[in-house]
């Protein structure tokens, strides 16, 4: 037999939470398959509220890496339910828990993807709240932020039509995620989710949490303290630029984060080039196909794309790119075979530049010291002009007498 919500054949459970249930179901009216939520029989009016305040959240932002609303129950009725798009693909925790932590290229990939969500929930004045890896659907190259039950309108100009914003909020979300001001219950803003984004970043290729602690209580004390493990200390194959946007993403304080999701993908689109990626769901579609597999091509691609450029830095002399580049091919590809000759090049550069600095050095050493013979030369002139002619006479003699002499 057959179980039915309104027009809607229940295939399966495929999840719950402490709000209600989610089913796997079918719509027979338009033939396709859909995830239907469904509020539990025994809820409160906070979270029948709530609930009410996912269905607007999502009816109005319509996005592709957002998870589209089809139907809704309505708010009045006794049972509530909402019938969702049914993203097939699995979430990023049950990626990373099968397949260990991302790479560095994946996990940029899957933080502009989820930037592009937030710069779209973020102009609509609503903020999400609880960004995590359960929360984040992958489906063939497409990353599908899901689960609006606990957003937050930040204006009263959002499109959940609320006109009062408190600016003392419940503490939600998930510890480990949140940011400071969240866990607190003080006023939030788009920089909240910021902040989760770069724990879901540092959580997906360190396979840690930013802040930990044996109970909640230990992870909001070392959150208050910003008492942070650096992300390559933890996972040292991380670039220098990853590492930066992580650590700035987790600053304790809003205002030393990055102040946008549109600032945030534009850091990510700078560290991309790095490791050869030019299409950012082809990307992500091979890391679902073949996680572990993928991963290793990605890590040559990324080698080659750095000796690229190392020889590149070399051959223009410029040392800082140089340093730099080394530094970290000697972390990620101590054993490749194209590496002694470049690092013999490398110390080459140095040696020359060291060479150059010497002779630098000379020649400013011999200005200074002709400024300070002209200097004393005209001194002297200036000295004998001053002197009695017969004192100058006596004392051209005696120099005379001296030369002869030696």
């Amino acid at each position: 037999m057959s179980l039915f919500i309104d027009r809607y054949q229940v295939k399966r459970l495929i999840g719950q939470g402490s709000m209600g249930r989610v089913y796997l179901g079918f719509d027979p009216k338009v033939g396709r398959q859909v995830a239907i939520k469904v509020l539990t029989t025994n809820a409160d009016e906070e979270a029948i509220r709530r609930f009410r305040l996912e269905a607007r959240a999502i009816a109005a932002l319509k996005h592709p890496n957002i998870v589209e609303l089809y139907d809704f129950s309505g708010e009045k009725v006794a049972d509530l339910f909402l019938v969702m798009e049914y993203v097939s693909g699995p979430s990023l925790d049950a990626l990373v828990r099968q397949n260990g932590n991302t790479s560095e290229p994946t996990a940029l990939c899957i933080g502009h993807e989820l930037c592009l969500a937030l710069t779209h929930a973020h102009n609509n004045q609503i903020v999400h709240r609880d960004i995590k890896p359960e929360n984040v659907l992958l489906h063939q190259g497409r990353v599908v932020l899901s689960d609006f039950g606990i957003v937050k309108a930040v204006a009263s100009s959002s499109s959940l039509g609320i006109t009062t914003v408190r600016t003392q909020t419940r503490i939600m979300g998930t510890p480990g995620f949140m940011a400071p001001e969240q866990f607190s219950g003080k006023q939030i803003d788009h920089r909240t989710d910021i902040f989760s984004l770069g724990a879901l970043l540092y959580c997906i290729t360190t396979g840690k949490l930013p802040f930990e602690g044996r109970t909640v209580d230990d992870i909001y004390h070392n959150l208050k303290n910003a008492r942070v493990q650096p992300v390559r200390e933890i996972n040292p194959l991380l670039s220098p630029g990853f590492a930066d946007l992580v650590e700035r993403c987790l600053d304790s304080r809003p205002k030393a984060r990055p102040q946008s999701a549109q600032e945030v993908r534009a850091k990510i689109l700078a560290v991309l080039p790095s490791h050869g990626v030019t299409e950012v769901r082809q990307e992500l579609a091979l890391y679902e196909a073949n996680p572990a597999g993928y991963a290793i091509e990605q890590r040559q691609r990324s080698i080659n794309v750095l000796l690229r450029d190392l020889k590149v830095a070399l051959k223009d002399r410029d040392h800082g790119v140089a340093d730099s580049i080394m530094s970290w091919l000697k972390t990620l590809a101590p054993l490749d075979k194209r590496l002694p000759s470049l690092v013999m090049d490398h110390k080459q550069l140095h040696k020359n530049s060291d060479r150059f600095l010497q002779v630098m050095l000379w020649i400013a050493l011999a200005l200074l010291v002709g400024v300070a013979l002209g200097a004393l030369g005209a001194a002297i002139f200036d000295l004998r002009a001053a002197l009695p002619r017969s004192f100058i006479s006596t004392t051209n003699k005696i120099i005379k007498w001296l030369t002869s002499r030696f």
